[in-house]
């Protein structure tokens, strides 16, 4: 007799009787048990979604699952995934995979007023829109900002209000970017403005930290306003100011000896 087949997750093992003739034995069986680490890959596959098809719906930004009714509310004891305990209340995420297009069914002002809404809290990521138009950059920043939400477990409305105060950073693998001047120009312009106000230009040491520190003040603008630039000072007034501050003695100097140039050649006339 041959051996029994083994099922998927049998364990245990059959005795293969001794072949006392010339017959053939029969093939293997074709069915291998899963091993403990395809069982571990499958189960963890499950628990991402993978596979599922159960008529759960992933939530947006944590790792969380429910089956949703017509309106998009959690039905009663489908949810499975991370929670948030605040007194003797248990706070689910609100916000589940296609929410984001929800904004494609608004009107126009209002999609006007997310817009702004959005970019103000730095869910854009410095990319653009139409305004009242949507398109891919549009959802894209809604969608950040329902996950926002979710991952602190609050509501769409104060994810925006908090945004305002605290932007929207993308991530902790995400570094908002910000664009200042460049060295060279800001270099130009500050050798300019050191020739009019000590009549020499500044060395290597003195041009570098002016360079560097009109950029922190540029930078400090753009980032105090949630990635809307502030006007910063023009790169002439700054360096006049700060030439001037530093090198007051020489500064006075200097235009005391235009002035008695200008003296100078009026008496001459």
């Amino acid at each position: 007799m041959a051996p029994k087949p083994q099922k998927p997750g049998d364990t245990t093992t059959s005795t293969v009787p001794v072949v006392t003739s010339t017959t053939v034995p029969p093939p293997p069986p074709t069915t291998v048990p899963i091993s403990p680490e395809v069982a571990a890959a499958l189960a963890a596959a499950a628990q991402f979604g993978f596979g599922v098809s159960d008529g759960t719906t992933a939530a947006l930004g944590v790792a969380g699952r429910a089956q949703l009714d017509a309106t998009g509310r959690i039905m009663p004891g489908t949810y499975t995934g991370q929670t948030k305990v605040i007194g003797s209340n248990e706070l689910r995420p609100q916000y589940f995979e296609g929410d984001e297009y929800d904004i494609t069914t608004f009107d126009a002002e209002t999609i006007i007023g997310l817009q702004k809404s959005l970019q103000k809290g730095g869910y854009f990521l410095g990319s653009t829109y139409s305004p009242g138009i949507v398109r891919d950059s549009t959802v894209a920043a809604y969608k950040r900002a329902l996950e926002d939400a979710n991952q602190s477990f609050i509501t769409f409305d104060q994810a925006i209000e908090r945004s305002l105060k605290f932007p929207y950073s993308g991530g902790a693998t995400t570094l908002k970017k910000y664009r200042v001047t460049a060295a060279a120009d800001l270099e130009s312009v500050f050798d300019k403005v050191s020739q009019n106000v000590l009549g020499r230009s500044l060395d290597t040491e003195q041009l570098n930290k002016l360079v560097k520190t009109y950029q922190g003040t540029e930078l400090g603008s753009l980032q105090s306003q949630a990635g809307v630039s502030a006007q910063a000072p023009s790169a002439q007034a700054f360096g006049e100011t700060r030439i001037e501050q530093t090198n007051q003695d020489e500064s006075d100097a200097y235009k005391f000896a235009q002035y008695a140039q200008v003296f100078e050649k009026l008496l001459g006339q």
